[in-house]
């Protein structure tokens, strides 16, 4: 008699968690927006070269929570962007002077696995592996002021492609379940990731690899409401920034400006990368 008024005085901590513990718990979700990121880059070599731009492209954003146990559980989620918007990136020298323009484009693909341990029903520690590559295309290569840039030809197009393997941990609040007793629902996570495998190509430079290492963080959460049972539709929003180490130099080949075959050494420069993405999300669990 006494657990069973106990529990009637306390009926949402109570009596809702063994119900999200069981078929209740857990959902999938798919996100549609777009993805907005501000990349620069910086070199303080034989003289100062700094590039900034800004780039935006579609981002569709899937994956899901699924249950382990009463304190643990596990997500997955898979981001990939695509038909980027070309843009405009300006490179200025140690006076400010902008030397060099050229189009540039950038596509990201990335997937998350996290295993959540649920601290409270509400708070949870998470920590997991993710995999993720990032393509930076350049043309349309122009100089300005007079310069001519003695590794890259006016109009030349080229690409750096870096794949990288990340281990991620913070902290999350996920009720873990779509079914509660209110029908707007509020989740979000902050995480910090450092890479144990980076490498980054650039077409340019035929058979080098860069080995980089720098560190990122993101805050994301989403909102949302039931439409029906099992079904919420939302807002999503995520702010990350990412910093890249300049790397050690590299010798490389190429050919110049002037169609000649050179050799020499080259470096990934600083580079930081700010993004912030926005879309409606669906969630579901049927």
């Amino acid at each position: 008699m006494k657990k069973r008024c106990w529990l009637g005085l306390f009926p949402a901590t109570l009596l809702a968690f063994p119900t999200f513990a069981n078929d209740k718990a857990g959902y999938s979700y798919i996100t549609m927006g777009v993805e907005n990121i501000t990349y620069q880059e910086s070199y303080s070599g034989q003289g100062v070269a700094k590039s900034d731009v800004s780039a935006s492209s579609p981002m569709l954003n899937t994956g899901g929570l699924y249950r382990i146990n009463e304190k643990f559980d596990f997500s997955i989620d898979a981001l990939a962007t695509f038909s980027p918007v070309s843009t405009t990136e300006t490179w200025h020298g140690n006076n400010g002077q902008a030397y060099q323009k050229n189009q540039f484009e950038y596509l990201k693909t990335s997937t998350n696995i996290l295993i959540h341990y649920k601290w409270t029903p509400d708070w949870r520690i998470v920590a997991g592996p993710s995999l993720t590559y990032q393509s930076y295309k350049r043309y349309g290569l122009e100089g300005l002021n007079g310069y001519e840039n003695p590794v890259f030809r006016k109009g030349d197009t080229w690409e750096e492609k870096s794949t990288d393997i990340f281990i991620d941990a913070g902290v999350a609040y996920d009720n873990g379940t779509l079914f509660g007793s209110n029908k707007w629902k509020l989740s979000g996570r902050w995480i910090i990731g450092v890479p144990i495998w980076s490498t980054t190509e650039n077409t340019k430079f035929v058979d080098t690899t860069f080995d980089d290492f720098g560190f990122r963080t993101s805050l994301e959460g989403t909102l949302s409401y039931e439409v029906m049972k099992g079904l919420h539709l939302g807002w999503y929003v995520m702010m990350g920034y990412e910093k890249r180490f300049e790397t050690d130099p590299e010798p490389v080949s190429f050919i110049d400006n002037q169609g000649e075959e050179r050799q020499g050494l080259a470096i990934l420069p600083d580079a930081e990368t700010y993004s912030f993405n926005t879309g409606i999300q669906a969630l579901w669990s049927f």
